[in-house]
């Protein structure tokens, strides 16, 4: 039996085929992008580009698909490109360990990408990849901040024009306003106030963004929000690629 019979079945035979042709380019490998990736992968996309420069570390294992305490220590993109490949083997995987910003994504975007999910947490990263991604006229599905909350049903989608509350897409809206970029980008995002119960201690976790620019805390997260975030975006990038059919 094919493996996406019963995707075929729900959605039909020509749309099942656009995705098998699309090429979805992953930024971003942890929380929200691992559970993006599986559903992408699940689902049948035929070509993914998965970019990510982190290996996971003991405080991703309560929220990341990949991180288990037997790959501490190991790169994600390696991880995604061999869970990918045991998904789907017919899938065309192209794992690149690389940080994102404006040099790098000179050779990591083209014109051949159907769909872009931003997945990253750096803020200059993420205005990068979808200030550039539209430039070529890529479509993008972007992250907002789905640390702090607990409520799934607080968990919209929308235009980067229409999100609320949510503080991150407040500062990704007016940095993207700097660079004439008002809409056209599909958000996933929470109009749930984020919170942290407890302060944040140091040696609770690294930054992996310590050597990338200004160094930051993390904010507290549960297993679940993420993973829906995740999810969410997969619905939002296969709806783009069926959407004619």
């Amino acid at each position: 039996m094919d493996q996406f019979t019963r995707t075929k079945q729900l959605i039909g035979a020509k749309s099942l085929e656009k995705i098998k042709k699309a090429t979805v380019a992953v930024f971003g490998l942890g929380a929200v992008g691992s559970f993006a990736i599986e559903a992408l992968a699940r689902t049948g996309v035929g070509n993914l580009h998965l970019i990510d420069f982190d290996k996971v570390d003991a405080s991703n294992i309560n929220r990341q698909l990949f991180a288990l305490n037997s790959t501490i220590g190991m790169e994600k993109t390696m991880i995604a490109h061999d869970r990918v490949k045991d998904i789907n083997p017919q899938c065309n995987v192209k794992a690149h360990n690389s940080f994102i910003n404006a040099k790098s994504l000179e050779t990591l975007l083209s014109k051949d990408i159907d769909v872009v999910v931003d997945a990253i947490d750096g803020l200059n990263s993420k205005i990068n990849l979808i200030v550039t991604a539209r430039k070529l006229g890529i479509a993008v599905v972007s992250s907002m901040g789905a640390g702090g909350r607990t409520d799934i049903s607080m968990i919209k989608t929308g235009d980067i024009s229409q999100t609320v509350i949510c503080p991150l897409a407040r500062v990704v809206r007016q940095r993207l306003h700097r660079r004439g970029l008002y809409q056209g980008v599909r958000t996933v995002f929470s109009i749930e106030k984020p919170l942290n119960k407890q302060p944040f201690r140091p040696e609770d976790a690294p930054d992996a963004l310590k050597n990338h620019g200004r160094s930051r805390p993390p904010i507290g997260t549960v297993s679940w929000i993420p993973g829906v975030f995740g999810l969410t975006i997969a619905s939002q990038v296969i709806n783009i690629i069926t959407r004619s059919s």
